[in-house]
């Protein structure tokens, strides 16, 4: 390859760490000055951390981000647009002055599926006992259900379970009418007003995204965010629909159904990332399967080159308490040997009385697996053969060179991610630090596994690059002066999807390609 001679002097770093890209539509970072350091916290963890913004936790925003969260949720099922907007500026305004590069996931409701109304409020059920179900939200007579959703009547047939009170009742559809439907109970227990109801065995005719979706997709369009969670997925045509509605955010498809498990391959060519929704899908499947399907997924998204989030009660016990249990320890312990690019807090950081502490908790049990042996000894993700590109292919190259030799950093430039999100798919040991002008590129690659996002500007040739990465990395303290480091970048400079480039390099040597 040839390139242009790199000049005698050392090149300019005058434009380093400035944005150079017109469309982003953030504003420009400030000035670049060393980070603050993180509040009892050491090293930063490879596995990143979701946390929840709610009522406990938008006065604490700043503090969650020095604490180790990298992606900020907004649960669009609670709350006003305005509060969401408002929270979204807060995370923006904390993210920017400590110069972090922090997502924001905007999960979208998707379609509620509750019963009616019963007339004490409540109503138990035994084994064997028949009821019928009607669509409304009236008050239910008894032997009656009511469902206050659309779309199962005729779609639900003999033979399909209905998990009502959030799974707490199991009862088998008998005969399916067009106005109605009679289940026996299998499994009894209580009913309440406005419960829960899944139907594993049965696609329903409802539309994905609902009329809410569609208002709220549009509201966190305008907010800029990074990612979308998108409920109650069964099939790439929903995923396709939302990203018709909005092309710029990640698509996270959350996986809460048993039909989504039978279509997860072609859930996962068509997503960005996926969530182990394990709440709704534990309702939906047998608990004691519930491991293994969330190892199942974690691999199948890594070898599809896809990010995944698992969620659902990591830390449940912080909500109220300052410590957690050692089940819970143990359960994200296992999620991050699984491979998981992220755990998540929902009600812990959101109304919980303890939202930094449970964020602390994250981070120091990741890294204390990351840095155990059975860590390492993790069987590696073989070469994706459909995706045969150069970027692919740089991206393994790269991770297992420095494994080799013992590097600790790869330094990667990239305009959309796209590499980056290749490097993180082989989990190397080494940190990759991911260098964009672009700062929606920036907080997208905040999801990802074993990556630090930074903001750095554009240079002409690759000889400037290298060259003015360097310093500017050693300015910011992420690299020393002799460390051997490995670059991964694209010729020309600025075009996406050209890495072309793996060059191995001692920081303070000239940069020469001649």
């Amino acid at each position: 390859m040839s390139a242009t001679p790199a000049p005698e002097t050392p090149p300019s770093t005058e434009r380093s760490g400035e944005p150079q890209s017109s469309q982003d539509p953030a504003p420009a970072a400030p000035a670049i000055r060393r980070a603050r350091p993180r509040s009892r916290i050491g090293e930063e963890a490879h596995t990143k951390v979701v946390a929840t913004i709610g009522p406990a936790s938008e006065g604490r925003v700043g503090e969650l981000i020095d604490a180790g969260m990298s992606v900020a949720r907004i649960n669009f099922s609670h709350g006003e647009a305005d509060e969401h907007r408002r929270r979204a500026d807060v995370v923006r305004k904390e993210a920017r002055l400590r110069e972090r590069a922090v997502a924001i996931l905007a999960d979208i409701q998707g379609p509620k599926m509750r019963m009616g109304r019963f007339a004490e409020g409540r109503r138990e059920v035994e084994y064997d006992d028949v009821f019928t179900v009607y669509q409304g939200d009236g008050v239910a007579a008894e032997k009656e259900v009511y469902f206050h959703f659309e779309g199962f009547l005729g779609a639900v047939k003999p033979g399909h379970r209905l998990l009502l009170a959030d799974g707490a009742v199991e009862a088998v559809v008998e005969e399916s009418f067009p106005d109605r439907v009679v289940a026996r109970v299998e499994r009894g227990g209580v009913l309440a007003d406005k419960k829960g109801v899944n139907l594993p065995d049965t696609e329903l005719a409802i539309d994905l995204p609902t009329k809410k979706d569609v208002f709220d997709i549009t509201v966190a369009r305008q907010m800029g965010v990074e990612m979308l969670g998108i409920s109650f997925v069964s099939s790439a045509a929903d995923i396709q629909r939302v990203r018709d509605l909005a092309p710029e955010p990640f698509i996270v498809a959350k996986i809460e159904r048993a039909i989504a498990l039978e279509r997860i391959d072609e859930i996962l060519k068509a997503t960005d990332g996926i969530m182990v929704a394990r709440g709704d899908l534990g309702v939906e499947v047998d608990l004691e399967q519930l491991p293994m399907i969330q190892k199942a997924l974690i691999q199948s998204a890594m070898r599809e080159g896809r990010f995944c989030i698992t969620a659902t009660e990591m830390l449940e016990s912080m909500i109220h308490a300052s410590r957690p249990t050692r089940a819970e320890v143990a359960d994200i312990a296992n999620a991050v040997l699984d491979g998981t690019d992220a755990v998540m807090l929902s009600a812990e950081t959101a109304v919980g009385k303890y939202p930094l502490e449970a964020v602390e908790m994250m981070i120091r049990i990741a890294r204390a697996v990351e840095t155990s042996q059975r860590y390492h000894d993790l069987p590696r993700i073989e070469f994706r053969k459909s995706e045969p590109t150069f970027s692919n292919a740089i991206a393994m190259a790269a991770v297992q060179a420095a494994e080799a030799l013992g590097l600790t950093k790869i330094i990667a430039f990239t305009e959309t991610g796209n590499t980056v999100r290749l490097l993180s798919r082989y989990r190397p040991r080494a940190e990759v630090i991911a260098l964009t002008p672009h700062l929606r590129t920036l907080n997208s690659m905040a999801v990802l596994a074993h990556v630090r996002p930074v903001l750095y500007g554009r240079d002409q040739s690759l000889e400037d690059m290298l060259w003015n990465a360097s310093l500017f990395l050693q300015g910011r303290g992420l690299v020393k002066g002799g460390e051997q480091v490995l670059f991964v970048a694209g010729v020309p400079p600025g075009v996406a999807r050209t890495t072309n480039v793996m060059k191995l390099h001692r920081i303070g040597e000239p940069v020469r390609f001649h």
